[in-house]
Parts: structure tokens; sequence; C-alpha cells
């Protein structure tokens, strides 16, 4: 060997071995876990260091531990369960933390036995394991819970996600927009509340008024788009909407049937009724007011709410006696755990749920919760 070719080779095989250990990373990151399977890893003194929070700490500092990374695709609403232990023999206290499809931490944990998890969203999830505490060692892992290869994404899934870049929830909750398209039907509460049809021509959604349509159909009346200001010349017409029990307002080109004027409408029995001089009418047309008659102030229920609102599912007000069809969401606060039954939807299925006020996601509950107190709906157990 020259003395000069024994420099480049040794430079060789420092860039080979640098580019070894970077290739087993990239493969252990790209290695998928199946539903079901049963794997053996390592944890090194010199495994990639990862970033992490003991969520289950309030106000814990952010932590560095060194571990290795798996990776799984879930679907909305898998339950998945997670068992690690270490090996006979291994000094590895182990500790698990979950990223989700957007890389934020959604679990952490470091007891033995199983770990569960409710998914809400869909997508391709990161598994660390880690050595608390710079231990190191060998470890068994199962994964159980995942429904396997992703459904066929359906043409409105794919037109809400891609074109309209719009969030889909349950459509069982009050004010969502309802998007028609094609045949199907998918719910938001990123635009506001109504019914609209998607247009492939233009790939666009248009704002469909039913109560403007019933008008026009059951009336035989051209509506305009606007009333004018001020409203002579045309027919006025006030109905309030069964859904929500708001008036709204509209104006039509007169008739020989509909003079002008100012009219109420009622949709259940079909009558048009001319209002009586000096009514007054609503300010702003074709805008939702408020009703007149008095109403009893309401304190808001924050959980119902977030159960509607997050999970889009439809809160019961009672529980029932059989509950193997309903979502049982359990929310720990203090001494109490305040239990709401819902009926299941494509995010939430049937079953029993503890919400984690760390994450903000719905763990599958451990054990069930028994009932002591149920008043309105709300199951209170000291």
């Amino acid at each position: 060997m020259t003395k000069g070719s024994q420099p480049r080779r040794l430079a060789a095989a420092i860039a080979i071995a640098v580019f070894t250990i970077g290739a087993i990373g990239d493969i252990a990151a790209s290695v998928a876990l199946k539903d079901g399977d049963k794997i053996n890893g390592l944890v090194r003194t010199t495994s990639p260091a990862f970033q992490f929070r003991n969520t289950t700490r309030t106000g814990a500092p952010t932590q560095r531990a060194r571990g290795e990374e798996h990776t799984f695709t879930a679907q909305r609403g898998d339950s998945i369960e997670i068992s690690i232990e270490p090996e006979d023999g291994s000094a590895l206290r182990p500790a698990l933390i979950l990223l989700d499809p957007s890389g934020r931490q959604v679990a952490y944990s470091e007891n033995p036995g199983v770990f569960r998890y409710q998914v809400v969203r869909p997508g391709n999830y990161r598994l660390i394991v880690v050595g608390r505490n710079n231990t190191a060692g060998r470890y068994s892992l199962e994964i159980d819970g995942l429904s396997g290869a992703p459904a066929t994404v359906s043409q409105a899934d794919q037109v809400m996600q891609n074109v309209l870049k719009l969030r889909v929830i349950g459509c069982g909750v009050p004010n969502v927009a309802r998007i028609r398209i094609g045949n199907e039907e998918r719910c938001t509460r990123d635009i506001e509340a109504g019914v609209y049809t998607y247009e492939e021509a233009s790939r666009s959604i248009k704002l469909v008024d039913a109560r403007r349509d019933l008008l026009a159909s059951r009336l035989q009346l051209n509506i305009l788009d606007r009333c004018p200001s001020p409203a002579t010349g045309v027919a006025q017409i006030t109905l309030t909407d069964p859904q929500d029990g708001r008036d709204y307002t509209y104006c039509a080109t007169p008739t020989r049937f509909v003079q002008p004027g100012t009219y109420r409408y009622n949709p259940t029995t079909d009558v048009l009724t001319a209002a009586a001089p000096g009514t007054p009418t609503p300010t702003t047309p074709t805008t939702p007011t408020t009703p007149t008659t008095p109403t009893t102030p309401v304190t808001p229920d924050a959980r119902r709410q977030l159960l509607q609102n997050e999970y889009g599912l439809t809160v019961l007000d009672a529980c029932p006696a059989a509950r193997n069809t309903v979502a049982v969401v359990n929310f720990p606060e203090g001494t109490q755990i305040y239990q709401y039954c819902a009926t299941p939807n494509r995010l939430v299925r049937a079953g029993e749920y503890t919400y984690n006020a760390k994450t903000g996601n719905l763990d599958v509950a451990t054990k069930p919760v028994n009932c002591t107190v149920s008043v309105g709906g709300i199951c209170i157990v000291k």
C-alpha cells in the first residue's frame, strides 16, 4: 500500500460508514407496522435522539431521549392497542410517543402493559420507542386494531379535501354547511351554514336557497336577488324557517295574484297573508333575525358543544339503558365524571371513551364507569 493511497481509502471507508448509518436510519423509519405485527427492537446508546413531552404531567418540560421510530397507517375510527415489554435481561425502561400525521405529539405512555388510542385523523402515524433515564436494551412490541389498507376514497371526500379544502364533520349537528357532491353529501363548519351544491365544471360550490326556491315554485313569483331600498312597488314576503325558527325576507316582482305590499308566508300551511298596515318589517332582507319571542337564557354546555363541534356527534338528552349501540364519553373533572351518550358517526364509533383534556383526544376507556346520578343526559359519578 502506498502512502498516498492510505488516506484516500480511509476517507472512502468513513464515507461508506456514514452513508450506511444514514441508510439504516431511513430504512427503519420507512418500515410500516401492520395490524397484528409482533416485532423486536433495540434502543442503543447511539440511537437517534428524539424530543418529546411527558403529557401525563402538567407543565412538564421538553425532554430528549434516544430511541427507535416506527410508522403505521391508521384510519379514522381505529381503536389501536400497543403493548411493549423489555426483553429478559434488558435494562431498557421504555416509553411510547405517538405523533399524528401533522407531526403533533398526541400521546405519551410510560406505563407497562397495553397502550390504547382512538384515531380521529387518518394518515401515517409515527410511533417512537425511547429509553427513559438514558437506558438502553432490547424490547418486544405488538400492535393491534389497525383496519388495514385505506378504503377507496370517494369522489365527495376527494372534492372536499383536494378541491374545496374543507374539513369534514358529522352531519348530525345543527348549523352546518351541507354540500351536495353528486349523489353524496358532506358537512363542514368551515363556511357559513346552509345547503350548497358542487359544480364540477367550475370546481366550486353554489349556495342553494331552499326558502327562495319554495316561494318561487309555490307562489309562482320571480324572486329578486335583493330587496330595493325603499322596498316600494314590490311584494315583500317574510317567512319563518321551521328548522332554525328565524325570519327571512324576500322581494318579488308583483303579479295579478300577489300585488305590491308586505306579506307573511307560512310554509307549513302554504298560506300567504297580507301584513297589517304599520307592521314592522326586517331592515336587512334575506338576513336571519332573532325571533322576538322572549326566551329563557340557557347556559351553554361546553362539554356537549365540544362533542358536537369537534367530533360531529349528536348528543342524546339521556343515556339509554343499553349502551352497546351508542358512543359513551366520560369527562373526568376533579372528583366527578360527567358522562354523555351520543349517536355514533364516521369519526367516533360505538363504545366507551374518556376525554383527554391534555391532548384533546377521545381515548378508549380502560374500564366501564358506573353511573350513580343522572341529570338531563349527564351522568355524574362521585
